[in-house]
Formats: C-alpha cells, structure tokens, sequence
C-alpha cells in the first residue's frame, strides 16, 4: 500500500443523489488512497425534499458504480446522523471511523469539493484535498440541481447520475416522472 500518496482519505457527503460530482471525488480518492472511507451524513433524515433517499440506498448507489472494480475491496461506507455541534463534527466523525474500522489507520486527508466543504476538518486531517466543483473541464453539478432536474421532469439528469443508477432514481420519483 505505499504506493500510495495518502493511507487514508475521508469524505462526507449526503449524496442525494449520488452523482458525477461524488464520483469524481471519490475516483480520486481511490487513486491517492489505500483506503478511502465515503461517510454518508444526514442518516436520520429520509423522505424529504432535501434528503429524498435513506442512507440504504445512498450506498447501494455507491457500491453499484464501485463493487465491480478492484478498488472496491479499499473502500469503506458510513452512515453518520448529524450532531448540531459544527465545532465538534470533525472529531465526531473521525471517532465513529476509529470505532468502526480500528484495523486501518484514521484518515489523514479530507477530500471535498470546496474549501468551504473542508472546513469542518482543517483541525482533524493533516492535509486537506479539494477536487473543484468549479472545474471549468467538468460539468458543475449539485444534488440540488439533479433534484430540480427531477423534479421538473427535465430528463437532463440522466447526464449528472451514473447509468447504473438511473433505475434507483427512477422509482424514488415515479410519480414526478409521468
């Protein structure tokens, strides 16, 4: 594993849904990392406009772009609940890895897709990676906007989430989709 630049990166999203912008980062992740832990927040909430999906099928949407790759075996899912304690959630965050996974070493880079994203861990992770979101060689895509997309009926969604996600989006919006 050293050939690696870090031996273990973290991320938090909500990835609601999970789309090209998510892959992205963690595609980088898997090529700076031995391991790499995708921490999925907001597990308590589902069924909302911002949090249409639960944290099952957050996952499965990871694992259907990933399982089939022989990085799949470095990579780790979480699900976290949010604490309304900002001050407190990067060390939150990296106790609930050290509980989880106490085989592998705590992270030591916090990948993000702006710095504002980073914030959170500048105290906890020896070294910040930003994968920008304003990439001008990159679609700009939110979850929010793939959402809205959904939402309006516009198919232009299908661009920002992976094919082998389609379905799952699908019947979430089935009744937004006639």
């Amino acid at each position: 594993m050293s050939d690696f630049k870090y031996k273990h990166g973290l991320c938090v999203m909500r990835a609601q849904p999970f789309h090209i912008g998510h892959q992205k980062l963690v595609n980088q992740m898997l090529i700076d990392c031995a391991y790499v832990t995708i921490a999925l927040g907001s597990i308590q909430e589902q069924g909302t406009d911002k949090n249409p999906f639960d944290y099952a099928t957050r996952r499965k949407m990871i694992e259907n772009i990933y399982q089939s790759k022989p990085e799949y075996n470095r990579l780790k899912i979480i699900g976290l609940s949010d604490i309304n304690n900002p001050s407190e959630w990067g060390s939150y965050v990296l106790e609930i890895i050290k509980e989880k996974f106490p085989e592998i070493p705590l992270p030591e880079a916090y990948y993000a897709g702006s710095a504002e994203d980073a914030d959170w861990f500048k105290s906890c992770c020896a070294h910040i990676e930003l994968v920008d979101r304003y990439d001008p060689n990159f679609p700009l895509v939110s979850a929010t906007m793939v959402r809205n997309l959904i939402k309006s009926g516009d198919v232009r969604w299908k661009i920002f989430v992976a094919p082998e996600n389609h379905r799952i989006v699908e019947i979430k919006f089935r009744s937004l989709m006639k």
